[in-house]
């Protein structure tokens, strides 16, 4: 008897042993503040075919009672690719800003088909998070998503209405699908069919939709006869439904456009203002200036790069222009601020030669100059480098990454005068 309980006691402790070093090796999922831990963040499928999780775990939820309303925010699709560990569209962070919480509908790559067989079952399982939401007290509730995420949410609004707005980004019903065909009667017209039968049957709610030009996903949409934002205009009119619509004569381009710091900064507000049920709108379209021209640069406000010095480390003062890369994107370096070898920089990349690509800026204050050699560490094992020029006129840029060669090695001039640099490359973007 005893020696059997010998061996129970060692086979308990070799499996909590085991349990601890799991537990040890498995962090635990992160949960905001206010948070339910069903909603952790991160979350891996486990074999479910949907799960949700909180889409900014550093932000404390306001939940049903306090939030203004709650944004289910739908991922794309990519063939069998693990879509949803991409964060949302930039610019519900202004969603959250206002008052509302957000959480994300994930989906298993592995259960993705096409439309017929998944979006179905993908748009009725966003109508019952719709009513689960409504259940648990949520006031108000948004439907949103890029791409086939952005279908699914105009599709269960057609479906079953109940919601107060759509966003959808670049909707497509079948995204994926990059190499079909292009004809009058090929399969990008079908789709474009699929998402005008979609928009005019919207039941409920004020609806937002993007089409930006230049999607290589949808590319007859920026092709004579293909053009599909005054169609979705007319389509959404029928469905008397208060509406936006940003369509390919745009300057912000590409698939993702939606999800751009561009987007995010300058159509934002007016997006946010839009589908917050308390503020009144027309049961018509609304129209948000966009962007034109599209700044350069997104800086931080009130931004004024000083002047800088004869010489010196005060000679990296300012604001310094080039290009990098294999495509040539556009670059700037604000060197703000120089304490002894110590120097604060704000790296700002730019759209691209397409203005295709996400905007935005990063401030570091580690940077260290070495005579006419400016270093700073940008983490992740990323490093940039700059070095003067004998006259302070321009510089040499190099950024190194991990695993790769140098991504260029160019000369970058100043940005001109900077105060005049900042007027000409700021202002036409208010804050």
């Amino acid at each position: 008897m005893r020696r059997f309980l010998s061996i129970a006691l060692l086979v308990a402790a070799i499996a909590s042993a085991l349990a601890d070093l799991a537990s040890a090796q498995t962090p635990a999922l992160r949960v905001p503040p206010g948070g339910d831990s069903a909603l952790a963040c991160s979350q891996t499928p486990d074999g479910r075919a949907y799960w949700t999780e909180y889409a900014y775990c550093d932000v404390a939820v306001k939940g049903p009672a306090a939030a203004k309303g709650l944004v289910l925010w739908s991922h794309g699709v990519s063939g069998d690719r693990e879509q949803y560990k991409f964060a949302p569209a930039i610019v519900l962070q202004q969603f959250v800003n206002a008052g509302w919480d957000v959480i994300k509908i994930n989906r298993n790559n592995l259960y993705e088909r096409g439309w017929g067989t998944s979006g179905t079952k993908h748009r009725d399982d966003a109508i019952e998070r719709v009513l689960s939401a409504r259940a648990q007290g949520y006031k108000n509730v948004i439907l949103a998503g890029q791409s086939y995420g952005g279908a699914i949410s105009l599709e269960a609004n057609a479906r079953a209405g109940g919601v107060d707005g759509v966003l959808a980004f670049s909707p497509g019903h079948g995204s994926d699908l990059g190499s079909a065909g292009g004809g009058v009667g090929g399969l990008y017209f079908n789709l474009d069919r699929y998402l005008l039968e979609a928009a005019a049957a919207q039941k409920s709610g004020r609806v937002v939709v993007l089409v930006a030009p230049n999607d290589h996903l949808h590319p007859n949409r920026s092709t004579p006869g293909g053009f599909i934002g005054p169609r979705l205009r007319d389509a959404l009119s029928g469905a008397s439904r208060p509406f936006v619509v940003f369509d390919e004569t745009g300057p912000i381009s590409g698939h993702s456009a939606g999800a751009t710091g561009q987007f995010a900064a300058r159509c934002g507000p007016c997006v946010v203002r839009f589908l917050d049920p308390a503020q009144p709108v027309a049961a018509a379209e609304t129209v948000c200036p966009p962007p034109n021209p599209v700044p350069q640069f997104l800086l931080p406000a009130n931004f004024n790069p000083l002047q800088p010095g004869p010489s010196g480390a005060a000679r990296w003062l300012g604001a310094w222009q080039g290009t990098f890369g294999d495509n040539n994107r556009d670059l700037l370096i604000v060197v703000e601020k120089v304490t002894g070898t110590v120097a604060t920089i704000i790296y700002g990349p730019g759209a691209g030669p397409k203005r295709e690509l996400s905007m935005g800026y990063d401030r570091h204050s580690n940077g260290r100059i070495d005579g006419e050699t400016l270093t700073v560490d940008r983490g992740v094992g990323r490093t940039v480098q700059l070095s003067l020029a004998a006259d302070g006129e321009s510089v040499n840029f190099e950024h190194t990454a991990p695993s790769s060669a140098p991504d260029s090695q160019r000369a970058i001039t100043p940005a001109g005068n900077p105060r005049r640099a900042a007027a000409r490359c700021w202002s036409r973007f208010p804050t």
